[in-house]
């Protein structure tokens, strides 16, 4: 006999994070979308601007996405004048990049708009139970940051 009962009934946390995270980049896109920038844009923007001088090579680390992807986010975001790209002074095969003035600007309305976005996802719960949600997804994902290691070794 079937289970009438699906994937969210079997794993409701699971089910839930993943819906949450959904529907929270659903909503920043659309946000993100008004003010003329894209999520991968925002990504690599946010890394820029929360670490100057950071290099293509990191930047793909840091937004798991691969170096060539990076590579054509921060040549739409240089010619949109958001960013500047210059060469690393201890390897001159890398380039380095940083916000220009007009992309510290879309930096911190973007920042804002998540922020604003976090908020509205968070209201009605308490400090306590936020505290208790972040708590319990930091042990679950270091948890299974582990566990791809353990897996390898089987």
């Amino acid at each position: 006999m079937k289970s009438n009962f699906g994937y969210k009934h079997q794993a409701p946390l699971g089910y839930l994070i993943n819906e949450v995270g959904r529907l929270m980049k659903r909503r920043f896109e659309e946000e993100a979308r008004i003010h003329g920038i894209t999520l991968p844009q925002w990504k690599v923007l946010a890394h820029v601007g929360m670490n100057e001088g950071i290099t293509q090579v990191a930047l793909a680390a840091a937004t798991d996405t691969d170096p060539m992807t990076v590579s054509g986010v921060l040549d739409r975001l240089e010619k949109r004048g958001l960013i500047d790209r210059y060469a690393d002074p201890t390897d001159s095969r890398a380039k380095l990049a940083r916000l220009t003035t007009e992309g510290e600007e879309v930096y911190a309305t973007a920042r804002k708009v998540g922020l604003a976005m976090y908020e509205a996802a968070l209201e009605g719960v308490s400090p306590e139970d936020r505290q208790t949600v972040i708590s319990a997804l930091m042990r679950m994902r270091d948890n299974l940051s582990g566990q791809a290691a353990e897996l390898e070794e089987v």
